[in-house]
């Protein structure tokens, strides 16, 4: 018997990790850099560049890079340096075999250990949230291709998957120093972060608007001038094709930066006047279609025996989709003794999540707020100064009916960073927290998958009687007393001049037999 089935596209989450490891790093001060006395600040970035799944181990090769603002034995001015590595590190994952995996990276805590002036270990803890998924496709019957057949179909809720997608957006724009400060000798410190970035689903792309907050210090080319700095903003904008997009789509677009440049260059005047910014992100685009698909739930037929086989099976169904913005303060004090604050430079926070709680009809994110300002101190010999402070913090997205075997994508970043001076000692650091969850939920249900076709038992039909009469009971339904007496739900509603299918305990039915 021919049947006309749905197939329905999943991208299925088989687990969410988070695990921590380490990364250590020997590193040598070049030559044409001086030597290290005191590191001011210091800022990493850990990127997976590939994540495979195999052997029941998720293998992650990832990038780690830095750069460190210091002073210098016997010089007034702040110097940079930037050093990369290359690392490997393998978690074991029981019972996944072959699937896809991606993974988030983020530095949770950094040292640096000076061997000597030139020599140094760079250790830093990791912690990477992990999701392990596969692509499946659910084969079910919605349709039989032949006359006579009583079908009773029955309609779920399902989530398909429409695009599932990794590609860039380069962002690129020319920066020119301030009118009044002086040209760029060399670039020693870049710190440039997406401010605040909106996505929207259109047909066949995927729109992406957002600005990126840039700062910079540099050393002028003027002898005897203290160190520049500039801070500005970059907004951008464009559309990433892809063909499977539409605008009533469910979309959950991941942008990471990945690589930052900031590089001067001479203007038309020959003065190092103008910065080149090339500013690479990396998407993770998933696209899903929800919809109601009808599928067979049972068939019969009055001229013979109809033997279905079913298979259970797993599908998906969105829970829920949700956004949560929060505001927060920091307030950072400067040391004592340390100098006070005579000009503010730049202010910056970002997240350090720890753990991620499921259940109790919410997703709770725990971690710690990291902020950080920049600033000119009173301290003539190292005017150039740093503090960083972190205040643990906690935030629940509301996740109606959640449970603790639900799978989840999830999302967190700093958003719209102000830094104040509040007085001489104090400054005072605003942010908004942007966190964004996409909850899934795996059903399970019988399902139709093929139909054999028997000859009637006509002992068993002859045993059904010609016409009855009934009183219906509790549970049941015109499609049970159809096929059960060899009619069909139209005959009866016929005979018994029905307007609707429901039926009350207590009803009297005339039923009269259509197989003879």
């Amino acid at each position: 018997m021919e049947l006309i089935k749905n197939n329905i596209h999943m991208n299925v989450i088989k687990k969410n990790l988070v695990t921590t490891f380490f990364v250590n790093h020997e590193g040598v001060v070049n030559e044409a850099y001086p030597e290290i006395k005191q590191i001011i600040s210091k800022q990493e970035r850990v990127i997976a560049d590939n994540v495979s799944v195999r052997n029941n181990q998720v293998v992650i090769d990832g990038t780690f890079s830095y750069q460190m603002l210091y002073y210098s034995d016997g010089s007034e001015l702040a110097y940079g340096l930037e050093g990369e590595s290359g690392f490997q590190e393998t978690i074991k994952v029981p019972e996944i075999e072959e699937a896809e995996a991606t993974a988030r990276l983020e530095v949770i805590s950094a040292s640096v250990q000076m061997v000597n002036p030139r020599n140094y270990i760079y250790k830093i803890q990791v912690m990477a949230y992990i999701t392990i998924e596969q692509l499946e496709d659910l084969e079910c019957a919605k349709a039989v291709q032949q006359d006579g057949i009583m079908v009773l179909e029955k309609t779920m809720d399902t989530l398909s998957v429409a695009a599932d997608k990794t590609d860039t957006f380069r962002i690129t724009e020319q920066l020119t120093v301030p009118a009044g400060k002086p040209a760029i000798d060399k670039i020693v410190w870049k710190d440039v972060r997406i401010k605040n970035m909106n996505t929207r689903v259109l047909n066949r792309q995927v729109e992406i608007q957002g600005t990126l907050s840039v700062f910079a210090i540099y050393i002028a080319d003027v002898e005897n001038s203290p160190e520049q700095w500039i801070e500005t903003t970059v907004d951008f904008s464009g559309v990433v094709e892809v063909e499977e997009a539409d605008e009533d789509q469910i979309s959950y677009v991941d942008a990471k930066l990945h690589t930052v440049n900031l590089a001067a260059t001479a203007d038309e005047n020959y003065e190092t006047k103008t910065i080149e910014l090339s500013a690479l992100l990396r998407l993770n685009i998933k696209l899903y279609e929800e919809s109601g698909i009808t599928t067979i739930e049972d068939v019969y037929a009055n001229d013979c025996k109809l033997v279905p086989k079913i298979e259970e099976k797993s599908y998906n169904r969105l829970l829920v989709k949700n956004q949560a913005r929060t505001k927060n303060t920091i307030k950072i004090d400067t040391p004592q003794g340390g100098g006070n604050i005579l000009q503010l430079c730049n202010g910056s926070a970002g997240l350090k999540i720890e753990n991620i709680i499921v259940g109790d009809n919410s997703v709770k994110i725990m971690g710690k707020l990291n902020a950080q300002i920049i600033y000119i101190s009173s301290d003539d010999k190292n005017p150039v100064q740093a503090k960083n402070q972190e205040v643990l913090f906690e935030h629940k997205i509301d996740a109606e009916n959640i449970s603790p075997q639900d799978k989840y994508y999830i999302d967190w970043r700093t958003e719209e960073v102000s830094a104040n001076m509040v007085n001489t000692n104090q400054v005072e650091i605003k942010t908004v927290i942007a966190m964004e969850v996409l909850v899934f939920r795996t059903e399970t249900g019988n399902f139709i998958t093929e139909i054999e076709e028997e000859p009637l038992d006509m002992e068993e039909v002859s045993h059904i009687p010609l016409v009855r009469g009934y009183i219906v009971q509790s549970g049941d339904t015109l499609w049970q007393l159809a096929k059960k007496n060899h009619t069909t739900i139209s005959e009866i509603m016929r005979i018994n001049e029905l307007k609707e299918e429901h039926i009350r305990k207590g009803d009297k039915l005339l039923i009269v037999k259509s197989c003879q």
